[in-house]
């Protein structure tokens, strides 16, 4: 195993990306998989009117490019949405690992079952409900994963989203993103301020979203 993860380090490069530029694009066949270590990126559809849909936020540690183990080229583009650093890793080598080591199958298996929970999850909130509850959950989504990925301060996470990336997010117009935010922070129920959110009464917010621990 020790030498696998040498040979890994070789097939390993590093790469890097200013805001707003693309890191994977529509057809590529990079044959690469990245994996974020720092900043923020979106995997986003482009409608034939020019409409977007952000189809998930990735954060530090998430992966992106990994259909490029089962297919050769991109299907959804992903761009930096914060300045963002990256490893790259050899799609070929991979394949080479997941035959000698099944355990990296089992992790791969997960973390795509993990993405399709998170894409139903997603096709509710966009069916079912509101534009509060919307709101909130993606609230909550973020700052479970960053309060997981030990990225978070508390109730305070970092928050580089534009309103018309919540809006194009959450399938809204962003004058009714700007309308919910406002009627949060007036409600004492979060704050935003210099790419900081903080959750000022959580209870609230979970209420919002109808969203419950078990």
């Amino acid at each position: 195993m020790g030498a696998s993860l040498g040979e890994g380090e070789r097939r390993k490069t590093a790469g890097s990306a200013l805001a707003r530029q693309q890191i994977l694009r529509p057809g590529e066949a990079s044959g690469r998989v990245i994996v974020l270590r720092q900043g923020w990126a979106l995997r986003s559809a482009i409608t034939s009117d020019g409409r977007r849909q952000v189809l998930s936020i990735l954060l530090p540690g998430d992966i992106a490019g990994g259909e490029f183990l089962m297919r050769d080229k991109v299907r959804v583009p992903v761009q930096s949405l914060t300045p963002v650093e990256y490893c790259s890793f050899d799609v070929t080598y991979l394949k080479e690992i997941a035959g000698e080591n099944p355990a990296f199958i089992w992790t791969f298996v997960d973390l795509c079952l993990s993405s399709k929970e998170a894409s139903e999850a997603r096709l509710i909130d966009l069916g079912r409900r509101n534009a509060e509850q919307r709101l909130a959950r993606l609230i909550l989504d973020l700052h479970r994963r960053l309060r997981e990925k030990g990225l978070s301060n508390g109730a305070t996470i970092p928050f580089p989203l534009r309103q018309q990336t919540v809006a194009d997010a959450l399938g809204l117009t962003q004058v009714h993103v700007s309308r919910v935010i406002r009627s949060l922070r007036q409600s004492r129920i979060l704050q935003i301020r210099s790419g900081q959110l903080t959750i000022l009464d959580m209870d609230a917010l979970m209420a919002t979203a109808e969203f419950y621990e078990t």
